[in-house]
């Protein structure tokens, strides 16, 4: 199915290299889409919403353009976060046989049951032997070392807290960002491209109003190209 959003009638922009206040080259391509949207937005932005040769701001709000770089760059962080977690607990996962857990046939139910706790052994006591019972506890108890051991080594409990704390500061730095008002045209950029990462990461999102929202975050690149042209 054609993508609505790359087959909408644009201007013609061609690939340039363009200087921006920061000194950084915000290189930005002929076609924008899904492939690179999110891309070409943060370099874009990284080059451009700081202003080094700007007067001093008067004493106030923190602005826009000086909580995007903030939240970027906790974005980033938590990025590879996410990233490296997800290697430990693959790694964690294979090393350890699966997370904790003990596998019961009981009488009267067509497929064995999965437990995870010593609190369902519990629950399931009066349907198992003396014997069922003193294995089941012991297993568990045995997978559970066996975890721990491995999860120390790793340190992938580390590295969930590690995550988790990224995720709650960078969520706070972008509904600060949403609700600030914005000054510039860059700084309405800056709000929606955090909106469009946040939310709908992956862009994968089809119901409105993210397609218009995509729409959108490329106009607004490009005005700003179309700007910066004139200056």
């Amino acid at each position: 199915m054609a993508d609505s959003e790359n087959s909408r009638t644009l201007p013609t922009f061609t690939r340039r290299k363009m200087k921006s206040p920061t000194g950084k080259r915000d290189n930005v391509p002929r076609a924008i889409d899904r492939r690179n949207l999110l891309a070409v937005a943060s370099c874009f932005l990284d080059a451009r919403i700081i202003d080094p040769g700007a007067p001093p701001r008067e004493p106030g709000p923190t602005p826009v353009r000086e909580m995007w770089p903030t939240w970027y760059a906790l974005h980033q962080q938590c990025t590879r976060a996410t990233r490296l977690r997800q290697k430990l607990e693959a790694i964690l996962l294979q090393e350890a046989g699966g997370r904790p857990s003990v596998t019961l046939s009981l009488n009267g139910e067509p497929q064995p049951i999965v437990i995870h706790s010593f609190a369902e052994i519990n629950q399931l006591a009066f349907r198992l032997d003396r014997d069922q019972l003193f294995q089941a506890r012991r297993e568990l108890r045995n997978r559970r070392k066996q975890w721990k051991k491995a999860d120390e080594r790793l340190r992938y409990s580390a590295a969930v807290s590690s995550e988790q704390d990224l995720i709650q500061r960078t969520g706070i730095s972008a509904r600060v960002m949403w609700i600030t008002p914005p000054s510039s045209l860059i700084e309405v950029t800056a709000k929606l491209h955090c909106l469009i990462v946040t939310l709908d990461p992956g862009l994968q999102h089809e119901d409105d109003p993210w397609p218009q929202l995509r729409t959108i975050l490329k106009d607004l690149i490009r005005m700003e190209v179309r700007a910066s042209r004139k200056l």
